[in-house]
């Protein structure tokens, strides 16, 4: 039993040791807050009050995860996309940078049923290597789950990641 199980720990080592991981950011736009007149008598949530001013900003942060080289096409990984909801991400490369993407968006409410489609997301992206291991990539995703009117929205993303 001792042999078979330090044959297994070093054949895992040997393969994390030839392993490749990534670290995976998505940069995304916060829309500033809509121009309304301050009032003085309401209290606003979190002490803040809007003013007639907006401002856009970008956040590296919210969407951030690490992914896994199976190998040369492969690669998986986990994404975690605000507070509490992780995503399942595996990425395959098709041809000079070109990659096709589905990402799995796990939800923990289960007060809904939904099919296991409706939380998918397929998308096409590019890798441009920018500097030694760090390649941006912009990409297409687009939901599998159709909105009311049997549309659906796909949204084009700048990512950045960096290979390990």
């Amino acid at each position: 039993m001792t042999k078979l199980f330090l044959t297994m720990a070093l054949a895992f080592l040997t393969m994390m040791a030839s392993a490749q991981f990534s670290v995976i950011t998505t940069i995304q736009k916060i829309e500033g807050i809509e121009a309304v007149e301050p009032s003085t008598t309401e209290v606003y949530e979190g002490d803040v009050c809007p003013t007639t001013e907006t401002e856009d900003s970008w956040n590296m942060t919210d969407k951030i995860g690490v992914g896994y080289q199976v190998n040369e096409k492969l690669m998986v990984g986990v994404t975690m996309d605000g507070e509490d909801k992780y995503e399942l991400l595996g990425r395959y490369a098709l041809m000079n940078g070109v990659w096709g993407t589905c990402v799995y968006n796990h939800t923990t409410n289960s007060d809904t049923e939904t099919e296991l489609m409706d939380n998918m997301e397929l998308g096409l992206g590019y890798s441009f290597n920018v500097w030694n291991k760090l390649y941006i990539d912009p990409n297409y995703t687009m939901s599998m789950k159709e909105d009311e009117n049997g549309d659906r929205e796909g949204t084009f993303n700048l990512s950045i990641s960096y290979k390990l």
